[in-house]
């Protein structure tokens, strides 16, 4: 079996573990063998699950004395430095960043998401005299990455790829609108999430949008190099464009591909979506991507900076500091001043998607 199925607890519940058998091609064969399968907890297991470290968010979680994540938005949460807060805002969109982190710790890359289901509750605007048509059929609870809303991993379609040592955090948006004090927004879930992780990701459903992860790859650079696995604590495929800053007096594009799809860095698996275009005048760093028209860029982040600064970021979603939330996905404006320290290197993600 190469899907691993967990479950996690929001409100009090917890994981439960599950062991993994495989089969080879012998029609029949006899080998006595000593096995041990040790059960560990949920940080240190195959499938890492803690709080997200440095995060704040990471105290609406726990790990329970048999060593389970639990993430407790309620009275029930012991972490709490005060006693104030009781659980989220009635009649309410509220966003959690950054709260729980997902850490592959196996020996291949897998995809993640958490299990959909047709009764994962959603606002009804029909079921409310108040109009809330604004947001009929959203889900009451999402999860998604890092700090990124808009990259839901709920549900196999938006399964996300982490690299063999990699951590992703994920986020927590809720929405209680029409909803009173004491609801509870997973309870027809008896407040249990499933996270799946499999060593392949989900086959594309047909006639919907597939979505892939895309990074920038120089234009005439050979896979195997700037790798940003070849860097200190960064595990995820993708790569780093080399840059040094202009003098002002002349701009010379440098020119890269958007790969998407290339897990492991094999661009034969890959898919060149988009033409970027990166430049500056002395002091403005630009960058535009030109999307190709089979494709969709839903979102995009950039790094630029030091070599350094970019292995402090491990590459996570969410981590690069310039963001499509405050720029066009597809065109970056981004002042030299801005920038921490020297600007070394420029790496830039994206999340692309295209129809069947």
């Amino acid at each position: 079996m190469k899907r691993r199925t967990f479950i996690a607890g929001v409100g009090g519940s917890s994981i439960g573990a599950s062991a993994l058998i495989g089969s080879g091609a012998f029609s029949r064969i006899e080998s006595q063998r000593r096995v041990k399968i040790e059960v560990a907890e949920d940080p240190h297991a195959y499938l890492g699950l803690d709080g997200c470290p440095d995060s704040p968010n990471s105290s609406y979680t726990n790990i329970d004395e048999s060593g389970h994540l639990e993430v407790e938005m309620s009275p029930e949460n012991e972490n709490a430095d005060n006693d104030l807060g009781e659980g989220v805002n009635s009649d309410s969109r509220t966003w959690f960043d950054n709260v729980f982190q997902i850490c592959n710790q196996g020996k291949t890359e897998i995809c993640v998401w958490i299990g959909d289901d047709d009764d994962w509750p959603r606002v009804d605007d029909d079921a409310f005299d108040e109009d809330y048509s604004d947001y009929d059929g959203d889900r009451r609870v999402d999860f998604y990455l890092g700090d990124n809303d808009d990259r839901s991993i709920v549900g196999a379609e938006n399964a996300y790829p982490i690299a063999v040592g990699e951590c992703v955090c994920i986020g927590i948006k809720t929405n209680t609108k029409g909803l009173e004090e004491g609801d509870q927004l997973l309870d027809v879930f008896d407040d249990e999430i499933v996270i799946h992780a499999d060593e392949e990701c989900p086959e594309d459903v047909p006639g919907e949008a597939r979505g892939e992860t895309a990074w920038a790859l120089k234009r005439d650079t050979e896979a195997d190099e700037n790798r940003l696995n070849s860097l200190q604590n960064i595990n995820r495929w993708g790569w780093y464009v080399p840059y040094v800053e202009s003098d002002g007096t002349s701009e010379t594009p440098i020119l890269a591909d958007l790969i998407a799809g290339a897990g492991r860095n094999d661009l034969d698996a890959g898919e060149d979506v988009a033409d970027v275009e990166i430049s500056d005048d002395g002091e403005t760093l630009s960058i535009d991507i030109d999307i190709d028209a089979d494709w969709t860029l839903e979102n995009s982040e950039v790094f630029a900076g030091t070599l350094e600064g970019l292995e402090a970021t491990r590459a996570a979603p969410g981590q690069f500091p310039f963001r499509s939330n405050s720029f066009d996905a597809d065109s970056y404006e981004i002042p030299l001043e801005d920038i921490d320290g020297a600007l070394e290197v420029i790496a830039i993600h994206a999340d692309v998607t295209t129809e069947e």
